[in-house]
């Protein structure tokens, strides 16, 4: 308990430092869910059944790459069926979707990036999908375990979370695009089943990661990949 609420509060305390020296607007718009996460956190292990570990021993960090590389590829494959269920948005235009969604705070790369791949993704996974799955499960008595991945309770649990995920990037970050808004729903979907599989929150935020580490990189000129067809590269928060 204490490690995983420690590394949480480190990452509060770097949130701060770039909300108040870089960008507020990056402050008031995770700070709070990180709050939230760790209050949620803290009531959990005192008075709930905590089930998702930061990080499981029962699991190795071999296996938790793993589930993060494949939910990461699942996350692209899911995009085809994403483009048939709304308009099919051509990557130049989710290029275009990130420039204007992604506030240009500094001329460093390096920072950007981390702040993006790193920061933010943790934010997002541990307080959208950890805490926020783990409480649940624990009002309305289901058991975290893929055996319950055939309980239709879970799965209205994991259906609510997804499209709040997907509400977030709507209300707060005003993505309007139908295709980007299915492919966050169907990554929060995808990392929600890592968790409940594995009951370990290292592939769930791998997949962010990667996610986000890969978008930034090209957004803020690490790298560039418009030449690759990678539909996932608008989930950057």
């Amino acid at each position: 308990m204490l490690i995983e609420l420690g590394i949480v509060g480190i990452i509060g305390y770097i949130l701060f430092f770039i909300s108040t020296n870089v960008n507020p607007t990056l402050g008031s718009i995770y700070t709070l869910p990180l709050i939230l996460g760790l209050v949620l956190a803290i009531v959990d292990y005192s008075f709930g059944s905590k089930t998702i570990k930061l990080i499981n021993k029962n699991v190795t960090w071999g296996t938790a790459l793993m589930w993060a590389v494949g939910g990461y590829v699942a996350v692209l494959l899911s995009s085809q069926l994403a483009s048939k269920l709304a308009t099919v948005v051509p990557l130049t235009e989710i290029l275009n979707l990130l420039g204007s969604t992604a506030p240009v705070f500094s001329n460093s790369a390096g920072l950007n990036w981390f702040t993006f791949s790193i920061l933010i993704a943790f934010v997002e996974t541990y307080a959208f999908f950890v805490i926020a799955l783990d409480i649940l499960c624990s009002m309305f008595s289901v058991e975290i375990d893929k055996r319950n991945l055939y309980n239709p309770k879970m799965w209205i649990i994991l259906f609510s979370l997804s499209f709040l995920f997907m509400m977030y990037h709507v209300t707060s970050k005003g993505v309007q695009s139908e295709a980007t808004l299915i492919l966050v729903f169907f990554m929060a979907m995808i990392s929600l089943i890592s968790l409940i599989w594995t009951k370990d929150a290292r592939g769930a935020l791998g997949i962010h990661i990667i996610a986000n580490g890969i978008a930034s990189a090209s957004i803020f000129g690490i790298f560039k990949i418009q030449n690759l067809i990678i539909p996932i590269i608008h989930l950057i928060s």
